[in-house]
């Protein structure tokens, strides 16, 4: 029983993370047609157009297949804000058929486990998980709403849009497509193999926008691409750069809390394959970043570093 609960635990966290970032994170930002996803696959480096129109996005939780034409058409304009409806409402439909499998799996589970409930901690145990499985049943139903009636082809523009709203400057999208790329749609890539070379192109200048914009997220993702033997995306697509590794984690050490997740001997060990010119270089270059574009802001002035694949909910 109490292997249930903690099971059903873990995954209310996961499946609720995305509203609590919303409350959290809520101070950190404002908020084509599927033949169409061949060009925007092969964007360049260059930032994409803005064309924001500042028309009102259908409200939150709107059926998504009867907006998304008009939101695919704004997006393949350049409006940012439908973009980044798009990449985070298609996400959500993606993910709604497993949610909803889990939901069901782990709410049987705990019904079936009620004749074992025979002390007090475990009725109290059975009780709070009958009270997460009403909430995601509640939030499955406000999904289910959601998503009804989207298909496969308006499911494959996922890795367009998210591409598109990064490209755009939207943080979240962008330290996502960064983390996983066109592997965000794995499935996609035998149909769309072009989206690979798109993301080695794209790669370098999310980097240097992200870095620009003093962005936690990317530096995140950069420290894991960087450390030895990493083998994302993002890793193959900036190589294996001494230099760079120990800029990126010195940077990140600047800004770290007291119990940072980049440790002392981690610096010393990635300092030790640079020669003296090199290092003072990268250490002038990430006090000079930290203070100029992250405004010495620590972290945790931007809350959490959390997965920005997960993010947050309007």
């Amino acid at each position: 029983m109490a292997a249930i609960a903690l099971a059903l635990a873990a995954f209310v966290a996961v499946y609720l993370m995305g509203r609590h970032q919303g409350r959290t994170a809520a101070h950190e930002e404002a908020q084509g047609p599927v033949a169409a996803e061949g060009r925007a696959a092969t964007a360049t480096l260059a930032p994409a157009a803005r064309a924001d129109t500042g028309a009102a996005l259908p409200p939150p939780g709107a059926a998504l297949k009867r907006a998304y034409a008009g939101l695919q058409a704004r997006s393949d304009a350049g409006d940012l804000a439908a973009a980044t409806r798009l990449y985070r409402d298609l996400s959500q439909c993606r993910r709604y058929a497993r949610m909803e499998r889990e939901v069901r799996r782990y709410s049987d589970e705990l019904l079936a486990a009620r004749d074992d409930a025979g002390n007090a901690q475990q009725r109290q145990n059975l009780r709070a998980g009958l009270e997460a499985a009403e909430t995601n049943e509640r939030s499955l139903e406000a999904l289910r709403a959601q998503c009804e009636g989207v298909d496969a082809a308006m499911l494959g523009a996922l890795t367009p849009n998210l591409q598109k709203a990064a490209l755009l400057g939207e943080p979240y999208a962008r330290a996502c497509y960064l983390a996983r790329g066109p592997g965000v749609d794995a499935a996609g890539l035998l149909d769309h193999p072009e989206r690979l070379s798109a993301y080695r192109g794209n790669a370098r200048a999310l980097i240097e926008r992200g870095i620009a914009d003093g962005d936690w997220r990317v530096l995140d993702q950069l420290r894991g691409a960087y450390e030895p033997g990493a083998d994302s995306l993002l890793a193959a697509a900036v190589g294996k750069d001494p230099a760079q590794r120990y800029r990126y984690l010195k940077l990140f050490r600047l800004g770290a809390p007291p119990q940072p997740g980049v440790t002392d001997e981690d610096l010393a060990m990635a300092a030790a394959k640079l020669n003296p010119t090199q290092l003072a270089d990268a250490e002038a270059w990430a006090s000079r970043t930290f203070n100029q574009n992250f405004h010495g802001r620590a972290i945790d002035a931007d809350g959490p570093l959390w997965d920005p694949c997960v993010f947050p909910s309007p």
